[in-house]
């Protein structure tokens, strides 16, 4: 029990995350320290325009501190937009990158949080900058639980510290300020693992309406999407067809039929491990290889025996295959027909008497 707790516990700190969802979580949070950034050199160039016009306003240095230091924010909330915006073009962004990113704007807008707050809390005032940046921080940017936890450990351990400095932290509830720090990381934490939930339900359910559920392959909404990404290059199609199905599932059984089609889908994925497989309809199955698939098989048949049921006799596929580079959406499907037909010139000779098959359709 104690295992699986401490089991539990870090895989909540460091949860495994594959790299699809990992790149849609810093999407995210480059998105919203994009938007945040924008909203910030707005709000604080506004402040430096408004300042000089207050009643009492007047050249001393307090107020100038003060102009630099919104001066600062606007300039700096002013590159981060325009870095975050280039990254966003970015289609494969690597999460090393976009963690020194999140890293750094959490750290620079914090250190500015607490210089601000300690001229307010010099002069008694209240602090509220810091706390804001880190509201911002725990609903918007997420980081891995663990980094959530040492950053904002970190930011109200210098907080604190900056305070001491200047009053000996006085007027600081202790218990308060500890309960604070810990429901940001908590809310940081809470966010990251929500967001990932929602992603990986995402991607279940993306999967599901992707993939054919008896074998396992993707289906026709999948091949789809997949033409129009793998246009204007190379493509091996080939269109795979269960011999004599039909005849094997009134003699055995649908139940024995759908096994056969799972068996299949598992040989397909040996015979072609670098390529597209669909289940295109029935019994039969699409294959495409994009590029120069030099593991994939060749032949125009195939037999084997299922596993599970040694009784039964040999499965046996016949394969047509095609070649081409289209250019659209059309010239792909041409190309997918023209493997189609080389499928039943392979059914019409494996299939004739002379070579030991027959015409289905003439039996009764």
């Amino acid at each position: 029990m104690i295992n699986k707790e401490k089991y539990d516990v870090w895989q909540y700190l460091f949860p495994s995350v594959d790299t699809e969802i990992m790149t849609s979580i810093d999407r995210q949070s480059m998105r919203s320290i994009r938007n945040i950034s924008l909203a910030a050199c707005i709000l604080e160039t506004l402040s430096i325009l408004v300042f000089p016009t207050l009643d009492g306003w007047k050249f001393e240095v307090s107020n100038l501190t003060s102009f630099y230091s919104v001066g600062f924010c606007a300039v700096f909330s002013l590159i981060v937009f325009l870095f975050s915006r280039s990254m966003m073009k970015n289609k494969s962004l690597p999460h090393w990158q976009s963690l020194i990113i999140k890293t750094v704007f959490f750290g620079v807008y914090t250190l500015w949080a607490i210089h601000v707050d300690m001229r307010h809390y010099a002069a008694g005032d209240q602090m509220l900058t810091f706390y804001t940046v880190q509201v911002l921080v725990a609903c918007f940017i997420m980081f891995e639980p663990f980094i959530s936890i040492v950053l904002v450990s970190a930011a109200y351990a210098g907080l604190y510290a900056a305070a001491y400095g200047v009053h000996q932290a006085a007027g600081i509830n202790a218990f308060n300020f500890i309960i604070l720090a810990i429901l940001s990381a908590v809310g940081m934490c809470v966010q990251y693992h929500t967001h990932l939930y929602l992603a990986n339900k995402e991607k279940r359910f993306e999967m599901a309406s992707h993939q054919d559920a008896l074998t396992g392959l993707r289906n026709r909404l999948a091949l789809e999407e997949d033409v129009k990404k793998n246009c204007e290059t190379t493509v091996m199609a080939y269109m795979v067809d269960v011999d004599y199905f039909k005849e094997f599932n009134d003699r055995y059984g649908h139940a024995m039929g759908d096994e056969v089609l799972k068996e299949t889908g598992n040989v397909l994925r040996e015979l072609y491990p670098d390529a597209l497989l669909y289940r295109y309809g029935g019994d039969e199955f699409l294959i495409l290889s994009v590029g120069e698939g030099s593991q994939n098989y060749v032949g125009t048949a195939y037999r084997f025996k299922k596993q599970s049921q040694s009784e039964l006799p040999d499965i046996s596929l016949s394969i047509g295959c095609a070649k081409g580079k289209p250019q659209s959406y059309d010239e792909m499907f041409e190309l997918i027909s023209k493997a189609d037909a080389a499928l039943y010139e392979v059914k019409a000779h494996t299939h004739s008497p002379e070579h030991g098959g027959h015409d289905r359709r003439q039996r009764r």
